[in-house]
């Protein structure tokens, strides 16, 4: 922890300064932490909270998705006050005063012995959860000293998390052994924890949360539809083959762009719906570009007139959008890993994926279950997605191939209830 705390913590802030100067994002982060001690200082003491304390913790919004079941879990027992704290900017501001479950959301402190200390001082949790793999050596050890009983649920510990790597596979085998729960995804998951000398009593396999998430969102959504019901129709009325390309970057939208203008000029009843993982304004304008005026954007659908490409220019679509889907593109897969392929494939949506797509578990396995298909290029991508148009059983088994792998996934949560006691 020395080694930690007086040479790589020091070298790891000063990166995040110099990021913040040229990154917002970065640069919201960390004036959100700098203010965090005195917000969470004014609410705990205009707060009378007799309630059993949970602290929740989360990387960003999509960690979130994995702790959404959990916390309406543990809210539905009663008696339990939450505070959700983030990392990532994005998921906070995405989430704060929207998601009424958690009593309390802000950001998480600086892994610095003296801010993890003054924090948990001030809030003073009775339970600590952790969704996934986000927990940081100070503040794992300083509640740990403060015998805060900790769980890490809907854990992973794959090869990218630098479990070989010397340094630190020595400082995560301390943080994880300091837990008293290590609740995984899987059983490679369980061994890989094992591996890292994590007692066997304090280690079980419980499954994926985002599983009963993605069920529970469809539930939710009911009848409420994302297009137009006169655009609707007439999808319906001329058959027109819907494709969604979901939370794409521009190594995926280059990907799709020669495909999706040779359809365009061979007059296919195809549609495309491209929703950009992070819609700016200059990423929006690159897009209408890319397709002049073969596309539209969503926030002036009243005016489709037969464009061929709906570019989405707002966050929160993506998910009902899928529902409208015959085949579905999930981006992600050029770059740090595929974003989640569960929302479409719980609507009965096979998916086509880049080849970065180790770090999801669940993308392999719906490979195996032909629910998904893996490109590597253009070419590729055109043979998968011909195959798809051109064979309406093909398409049609894989949706239920796809439907039917996230049914089997589903429970975890009530099993990582039954691991919390308050």
């Amino acid at each position: 922890m020395a080694l930690y705390n007086y040479f790589f913590l020091p070298i790891l802030l000063a990166a995040f300064r110099c990021i913040a100067l040229v990154n917002s994002k970065m640069r919201r982060s960390l004036t959100g932490k700098r203010a965090l001690l005195a917000e969470v200082r004014t609410y705990y003491t205009k707060q009378n909270i007799t309630k059993r304390r949970v602290l929740v913790h989360v990387a960003s919004f999509g960690e979130l998705e994995q702790a959404k079941t959990v916390i309406a879990g543990l809210k539905a027992r009663g008696n339990v006050h939450i505070h959700l704290t983030f990392f990532s900017p994005s998921g906070y501001e995405n989430t704060v005063e929207k998601y009424t479950d958690a009593d309390l959301i802000t950001y998480a402190p600086l892994d610095s012995r003296a801010q993890v200390a003054d924090f948990l001082a001030i809030v003073k949790p009775d339970l600590a959860l952790f969704a996934r793999y986000d927990l940081w050596p100070n503040m794992a050890a300083a509640l740990a000293e403060l015998n805060v009983h900790s769980i890490l649920f809907s854990a992973t510990l794959g090869a990218e998390s630098g479990r070989d790597v010397f340094f630190l596979r020595t400082l995560q085998k301390r943080i994880f052994q300091g837990l008293n729960k290590i609740l995984t995804v899987g059983e490679g998951d369980r061994k890989a924890f094992l591996a890292m000398d994590v007692s066997n009593e304090k280690i079980g396999v419980t499954g994926d949360t985002r599983f009963d998430q993605v069920i529970a969102r469809r539930e939710q959504v009911g009848d409420a539809r994302i297009l137009p019901e006169s655009l609707r129709a007439k999808i319906e009325q001329d058959g027109t083959f819907v494709f969604v390309a979901g939370s794409t970057w521009k190594k995926d939208e280059n990907l799709l762009k020669s495909f999706v203008s040779g359809a365009i000029e061979r007059k296919d009843n195809f549609l495309a719906i491209v929703v950009p993982h992070e819609p700016t304004p200059d990423h929006i304008a690159g897009l209408k570009a890319t397709y002049k005026q073969n596309a539209i954007l969503l926030s002036n659908i009243e005016h489709f007139s037969g464009e061929r490409v709906i570019i989405v220019d707002s966050i929160g679509k993506l998910f009902g959008l899928y529902r409208q889907a015959d085949l579905a593109y999930v981006g992600g897969g050029f770059g740090a890993g595929v974003h989640n392929v569960l929302e479409a494939a719980v609507w009965g949506v096979p998916t086509i994926v880049g080849p970065k797509h180790t770090r999801s578990q669940e993308v392999g396995e719906l490979i195996a279950a032909l629910g998904a298909f893996a490109v590597s290029n253009s070419r590729e991508f055109a043979f998968v997605i011909s195959r798809f148009l051109s064979d309406e059983d093909f398409c049609a088994q894989a949706g239920e191939s796809a439907q039917a792998f996230v049914h089997r996934g589903a429970g975890a949560t009530e099993r990582i209830l039954r691991e919390i006691v308050l």
